[in-house]
């Protein structure tokens, strides 16, 4: 009996991998931080921020790593990411900033934040787009 031949599996990119789990780490720890640390807002509305970004900070930290192991070309995967890590940074880490921190003037880079969460969404049906009229 024969073995079928294996198709080989393409490797994740190890750069987003690391980056997509280092991210979901401090999301974590800052999610805990405000949740329950001696940094946790007081206040409803800036509770509410935190929670915005805690759930978009790890929900585009599984994006990296789902986006790790897609099969596409590297040169989009690198620009999703790259949306997504500065994203992240700018949206959540100017919300952290805004409860955690007491810091007012991060709250200008939020939005510009959340265009790049939103860039990288629209990268990845690009990508996919451009590949499939290629097919």
């Amino acid at each position: 009996m024969t073995k079928p031949a294996s198709v080989p599996r393409p490797q994740p990119d190890r750069l987003i991998l690391i980056v997509g789990l280092a991210s979901g780490l401090v999301a974590v720890a800052l999610g805990a931080m405000g949740a329950h640390g001696p940094l946790a807002p007081s206040e409803a509305v800036a509770q509410r921020q935190l929670d915005i970004a805690t759930l978009y900070h790890l929900a585009h930290s599984l994006g990296l790593l789902v986006l790790a192991g897609w099969p596409g070309s590297a040169a989009w995967r690198r620009a999703i990411a790259l949306c997504w890590a500065t994203g992240i940074v700018l949206f959540s880490g100017s919300l952290y900033g805004l409860t955690l921190f007491s810091t007012p003037w991060p709250g200008m880079l939020t939005p510009f934040g959340g265009l790049l969460l939103l860039a990288g969404w629209l990268v990845w049906l690009v990508s996919l787009l451009v590949s499939t009229r290629r097919a």
